[in-house]
């Protein structure tokens, strides 16, 4: 028996993936082979014609069932891209969303535009594998970052990522709830779970719960951060928080109460939803 080309393979994985419920059957299916073949992009359609070796595809179907099930690509492979840097994720711990990736350009963008002292301290709040923390100091060389998460299995891996990128001189991670490990700051960013219940689905059903739910209306955690935050936040200061669209009425009500001298807005993500909520504190309140 020939064994089939990896077109073949692809195809074959992809309608698989598309019949499971996959979101992106065709990429999902070469991100897994580009990560058992260790290629990149380019190489794997050069080879498209090519065989598939007989334990190649075995392996390859092996892990395009674990996706078929449920199983993140990015706990398949063991890592998801982040600001163009490659962090190590798995069981236990979030995989950063490119969206995500919105909330640190407006910290950098707003830090980068204040005059300020020299070494600005950043809090990341539910830093998960550290990606948004990690971000952070490599775009603001000058920063200091402290991130927190109650999270044991999070922090692993966000150690791990810490020590890949070579930052434990200015990144430090600290098991804790919210900003009670945190002392005054200069900027905060949050990413803490802000799902409804209803709004968990297979697609996210692996990722820990924890991680993504936060109350009848997914914002129980932010009610308790925000008032830490306007205790320890100095001016100027700067907050980002990343919610769910239809959560920007509401995050802005609970911002403008626990700020309300802080210019309070709404930052869409590349799709032009409403993602983030933004405070920049100019005087104390």
């Amino acid at each position: 028996m020939h064994d089939r080309s990896i077109r073949a393979a692809l195809n074959a994985a992809a309608a698989r993936l598309r019949a499971a419920g996959a979101d992106s059957p065709r990429l999902d299916a070469e991100v897994l082979l580009r990560h058992l073949l260790g290629w990149d992009r380019a190489r794997l359609y050069v080879a498209l014609p090519d065989p598939l070796d007989h334990g190649a595809a075995e392996r390859f179907d092996a892990l395009v069932a674990r996706r078929a099930a449920g199983e993140p690509v990015a706990y398949l492979t063991g890592r998801r891209e982040f600001m163009g840097q490659p962090f190590a994720v798995g069981p236990g711990v979030l995989v950063p969303r490119p969206e995500t990736e919105g909330l640190v350009e407006w910290i950098v963008a707003r830090v980068r535009a204040q005059p300020r002292r020299a070494a600005v301290r950043i809090a990341d709040v539910g830093t998960g594998s550290g990606a948004i923390a990690l971000a952070l100091a490599l775009a603001l060389p000058a920063a200091r970052v402290v991130a927190t998460d109650r999270s044991a299995a999070a922090l692993a891996y966000a150690r791990r990522n810490r020590a890949a990128l070579g930052l434990a001189g200015r990144v430090a991670l600290v098991r804790g709830d919210l900003l009670g490990p945190v002392g005054p700051v200069d900027a905060i960013a949050a990413n803490l779970p802000y799902l409804r219940p209803d709004q968990l689905h297979a697609g996210i059903a692996r990722e820990p719960r924890e991680a993504l739910v936060a109350g009848p209306d997914g914002l129980d955690l932010y009610r308790a951060l925000l008032p830490q935050a306007a205790a320890l936040l100095r001016a100027p200061g700067l907050l980002a928080a990343e919610i769910d669209p239809s959560q920007a009425a509401a995050m802005v009500a609970l911002c403008r109460a626990a700020f309300p001298a802080a210019a309070v807005g709404v930052a869409r993500d590349l799709a032009g939803l409403d993602r983030f909520v933004t405070v920049e504190r100019t005087t104390d309140d």
